[in-house]
């Protein structure tokens, strides 16, 4: 059988102190960090104290210092060095609070042995502890110890065994990784370097709480053996505390009488602290890049995502054709391959924080390679960290401001917001591009970039809460990851998707995987795919498109193809979004500018918006795209020319619009339910070729039926009944109100619940409008979808023409 690794309590309490000397944050730090309670350990107590000695032996410097302070201590624990009077000065209040129950003079020197433990920390068998119990002065000790404050003697089979230590050390480890201790350790080392206000005692203090009140303050019990340390030390009112301070003593007094070189008291209780900080919160402090090249690295670390560069020194370790000058690493000159250890230690408080895995140099490599988890880079922490600084100032200024500049404050809070995620969430990948056989291909560093996505997402979410927490009614931004690859010369593009990539940003509450080239953006809902990916991008020819139609190109031709899995992807569940630049936008009619499918040489159209250069659109299958001019004119639409005329050209260049027959709009014929379902499934692009709907009046051969089908899976419209659609019903205005409202609804509109009768009461005949429309017309009435006409009536029952749909769709197009 495997014997579990022990330690005495005092062990134990090495491990409590492992943050002693942090100082605690000011109140409120827990949620200014974004900082939420952890999942409690399942992990045994041999798995964490292996996991523990492991940490410790990744610091080979502060192992040999622990090893050779555990000898000295072992072989001079009874010279003069450690005389009687020292030994009692040294035990402190232990030795006071031992005698206090005690009856008879005890033994000091067993005791003194019992309660020094450095040398068992890093004991792997168990022997030691097995030994300190069955040497005869240390039992004999023991057994009066028990005895005095009525607990079993060391005979009884009740009594202390190294078992008895092992319980204790897994209660105590178990009350350190409950889900509220996590998070106030969490709190307390992000403190420490975000505070000015240092108190180390108050984190003393503080970790001492979570095992005594979880561990040591039980209700005595002397008939429970699973009680039987914690029985002791409340019995003789032994803290944590005490503990700590006698080994703190033993630390200091070796190092004030000189103790020969090589025995490093003070550094050896700073190395098993420190393993204890790196055990207790990996994954939480995580090394961040700031820059880098091929042949160059300046590292960052970050704890709880919060950067604290500016507080750690930098040194390197184990190098091998490497150097670290100014905490910038790089290869030695002349070097094309090099690899080393670097490790960050704070400058508060002597602590070495992170010890990375070999970081390798090579000359194909185009950033360096760093192991042990994190990974990123550039700056994101900062954009971060300024932007909070600044809507913080922000708010300053909103005590007492008028109604116009709350206002204007809280727009431009958001817009810092909006700026620092898209920044901190858009990679710059242009150097992992590489040409082969005339296809370019982008090698991508999987796991730094999934580290890299956990990054983002907690920098954003720390952004958003705390606009939220100035403002509640903020708007969360959603995050995009945007990998940007810059400008690529080669015909064709396979960029790829990674499963685990994609299932890092769903894990991370990313909204959108962007990947971006020559000006073009495509950006997915990561939880499209549940395999590798890839996207190949083609730029074809402009005479793909000019020998198919008359209208003016606008942009470049490409053909898109997403795989997945080995298989050709033909439609998506939630559509693309395509971003696709138009270098002469002013030589164009921007709003007749549409997205165009290039299908059996004709072209289909799929509307889209021109802003800042380039059409933005949404699609849910690929093939050939290009931008078109498309001007469409109808003969008929004179009558309305002056209030719908601009209008219905463009929401017929959208295709969205179509004429009844050739060169006829029709522009006062009235518009139906299925008309008008079809409008706006086609303005917000709701086509969902995996829609059903089951209503007896909508047949399979029916044109409208697919249209229908989306709007009622996107909850735009219902049936007139549960088996009636009533598609060929003229729409009223209330009701082309209220499926505009739900369509934007979808993009995140609202109208608080208050609010609604203050926008309703405007029109007089309110009161006309069916009860269960008014929400939906208030929220299309606030938009300024549907406005009021004559008389300040609404008509909620009237019949809508046309030229009037044209009018909602143009608005809604501009929302």
């Amino acid at each position: 059988m495997k014997k579990k690794l022990t330690v005495t309590t005092l062990a134990a309490s090495m491990l409590f102190a492992s943050i002693a000397g942090l100082p605690l944050s000011e109140k409120g730090l827990a949620s200014k960090l974004g900082v939420t309670a952890g999942v409690a350990s399942a992990a045994t107590v041999q798995d964490q104290l292996n996991g523990l000695r492991t940490e410790l032996a990744r610091d080979t410097q502060g192992i040999a210092d622990v090893r050779a302070t555990r000898d000295y201590i072992k072989t001079n624990t009874d010279t003069p060095t450690f005389n009687s009077a020292k030994k009692i000065e040294l035990l402190g209040n232990i030795w006071t609070k031992l005698n206090a129950k005690s009856p008879a003079t005890i033994d000091l020197n067993p005791v003194f042995t019992l309660f020094n433990g450095l040398d068992l920390f890093y004991d792997e068998s168990g022997a030691t502890i097995d030994a300190l119990i069955n040497e005869p002065a240390n039992r004999t000790v023991i057994n009066d110890l028990f005895l005095n404050v009525g607990l079993p003697g060391i005979n009884d089979p009740q009594g202390l065994t190294k078992q008895r230590v092992n319980d204790f050390q897994q209660a105590a480890l178990a009350a350190l990784q409950h889900a509220d201790s996590k998070t106030a350790l969490k709190i307390s080392i992000a403190a420490a370097f975000l505070s000015d206000g240092s108190n180390s005692q108050v984190i003393k203090d503080a970790v001492n709480n979570i095992v005594t009140n979880k561990v040591l303050n039980q209700p005595v019990d002397k008939t429970n053996p699973d009680l039987l340390i914690s029985n002791f030390l409340n019995l003789y009112g032994i803290t944590l505390g005490d503990l700590n301070a006698f080994q703190n003593n033993v630390a200091n007094e070796i190092a004030r009488v000189n103790a020969p070189a090589g025995v490093k008291a003070i550094a050896a209780r700073a190395a098993l602290e420190s393993a204890g900080v790196r055990y207790l919160l990996a994954g939480d402090i995580q090394p961040a890049p700031v820059s880098s090249t091929a042949t160059y690295l300046q590292p960052g670390l970050k704890v709880f995502t919060q950067s604290i560069n500016s507080y750690v020194t930098w040194t390197l370790q184990s190098e091998t054709n490497v150097n670290l000058t100014n905490g910038v690493l790089s290869l030695n000159s002349g070097s094309t391959t090099g690899s080393g250890i670097i490790q960050a230690r704070d400058n508060k408080f002597g602590l070495l924080l992170y010890i990375s895995s070999p970081v390798t140099f090579t000359e194909e490599t185009t950033t360096p390679v760093i192991g042990g988890g994190g990974g990123g880079g550039g700056g994101a922490q900062s954009d971060a960290d300024k932007a909070i600084s600044e809507i913080t100032d922000l708010f300053k200024d909103i005590a007492g401001a008028s109604a116009e500049k709350k206002e204007a404050i809280l727009k431009e809070a958001q817009e810092k917001v909006n700026a620092a995620i898209e920044k901190l969430s858009t990679l710059n990948l242009a150097s992992l591009v590489t040409v082969e056989n005339g296809t370019a291909k982008p090698k991508l560093d999987v796991a730094g970039l999934v580290s890299k996505v956990k990054d983002i997402a907690a920098q954003a979410k720390l952004l958003n809460d705390k606009l939220t927490a100035l403002n509640p009614n903020a708007k969360t931004n959603p995050v995009t990851l945007t990998l940007n690859f810059g400008t690529i010369s080669a015909k064709s593009t396979e960029i790829p998707f990674p499963k685990d990539l994609l299932a890092a940003a769903v894990a991370a509450g990313v909204d959108k995987v962007a990947v971006g080239l020559n000006g073009l953006t495509l950006a997915v809902d990561p939880a499209e795919f549940g395999a590798d990916t890839t996207l190949k991008v083609t730029s074809q020819d402009a005479t793909v498109a000019t020998s198919v139609t008359t209208l003016a190109v606008a942009s470049g031709v490409y053909e898109f193809e997403f795989t997945s899995g080995g298989n050709k992807v033909e439609s998506f569940n939630t559509p693309v979004e395509v971003s696709i630049p138009v270098p002469n936008g002013k030589n164009f009619d921007t709003e007749l500018l549409t997205l165009a499918k290039i299908v059996d040489g004709k072209l289909e159209f799929y509307g889209g918006k021109f802003e800042g250069g380039v059409l933005n659109g949404v699609r849910n299958s690929f093939s050939t795209y290009t931008v078109v001019e498309n001007k469409v004119s109808f003969g008929d639409t004179a009558s309305v020319k002056a209030w719908a005329g601009r209008q219905i050209e463009v929401a017929a260049a959208k295709g969205i619009l179509e004429g009844r027959a050739d060169q006829a709009f029709e522009p006062n014929g009235l518009v139906t339910r299925a008309e008008f379902a079809k409008l706006i499934v086609k303005t917000f692009n709701l086509e969902n070729a995996s829609a059903t709907e089951s209503f007896s009046d909508v047949n399979d051969s029916d044109w409208f039926k697919s249209y229908v089908a989306a709007a009622v899976k996107s909850g735009i419209v219902n049936g007139k009944s549960d088996d009636e659609f009533d598609p060929n019903g003229q729409i009223t205005r209330a009701e082309m109100a209220v499926m505009s409202s739900r369509a934007l609804a979808l993009k995140g509109a609202s109208l608080e619940v208050s609010k609604i009768d203050d926008v309703l009461k405007g029109f007089k005949d309110v009161d006309a409008i069916n009860s269960s429309l008014k929400n939906g017309v208030a929220l299309a009435a606030n938009e300024g979808i549907i406005v009021g006409e004559e008389g300040n009536l609404f008509n909620p029952n009237a019949n809508s023409t046309r030229a009037q749909a044209a009018v909602v769709i143009y608005r809604l197009l501009n929302k």
